[in-house]
């Protein structure tokens, strides 16, 4: 993967709006580690697998059009840097994916920028889209945060 930070990717695409910018930017999305605001409580098992109590969650925003959506800092060691702790978790791009697939009531992702006031919204069709199962996975398999 690029080291290319996530927030440089937003901001290109910010300026330039094309499809391919949009694809570099959920390309490395996926792939990044993104801060959230986390709820509930996670911890560790003897294995180092992440176990959860049935109620981790990543906390939402409503900001811009009143749609629930996950809220995440993209580059969060350069979010905490610029704009300090705004969030107490990171996760992978791709279980934020997931997680905002799976909760009926969210409507995406909001990705804010860690160097600019820059957001980028992922939308739920865009989530299912980039979730669509492969013919390598199988399915039905329970994620460790959902709760269902």
């Amino acid at each position: 993967m690029s080291d290319t930070p996530l927030s440089d990717v937003m901001a290109e695409h910010a300026e330039t709006r094309t499809p391919e910018s949009y694809e570099r930017f959920l390309t490395l999305f996926r792939a990044s580690v993104i801060g959230i605001v986390a709820t509930g409580t996670a911890s560790q098992d003897p294995q180092g697998q992440l176990r959860t109590d049935g109620n981790f969650g990543a906390g939402g925003t409503t900001h811009g059009d009143g749609r629930r959506r996950i809220l995440a800092y993209a580059d969060p060691e350069a979010a905490l840097r610029n704009f300090g702790p705004r969030f107490n978790a990171g996760l992978s791009g791709e279980v934020l994916l997931q997680m905002a697939a799976a909760d009926p009531e969210c409507e995406g992702i909001l990705v804010n920028s860690a160097t600019q006031e820059i957001s980028l919204i992922i939308g739920k069709p865009t989530v299912r889209s980039l979730l669509a199962p492969t013919t390598t996975e199988a399915p039905g398999r329970r994620r460790w945060w959902n709760r269902r």
